[in-house]
């Protein structure tokens, strides 16, 4: 059983990589309604300490990102589309 354990949580631990595109659905709150938002895009920074994905998409030639803490309750799943189209080996992709 414990050997189990240790065995997924390694595995949710780095199941996101940089690099990779990213569908995320999440609960978006406003002064009077709750919604679901998606958002599809590269995931451009992971910081391990705070448990947080930076996350980048093109929509009509402007940047869009958005900072994604992956603890947070509002978050309702994660999935990963793809890998990128080319292979990247740094930590952060911020010139992409």
């Amino acid at each position: 059983m414990k050997i189990n354990n240790v065995i997924t949580h390694i595995q949710k631990k780095n199941w996101i990589k940089v690099g990779r595109v990213v569908y995320v659905r999440y609960i978006l709150i406003k002064e009077d309604e709750i919604k679901i938002s998606n958002f599809i895009g590269l995931c451009i920074a992971k910081k391990n300490k705070s448990n947080s994905l930076l996350i980048k998409n093109n929509v009509k030639k402007e940047d869009i990102k958005l900072l994604i803490h992956t603890h947070s309750p509002l978050i309702v799943n994660f999935k990963i589309l793809k890998r990128y189209k080319k292979k990247y080996r740094l930590n952060k992709l911020y010139y992409k």
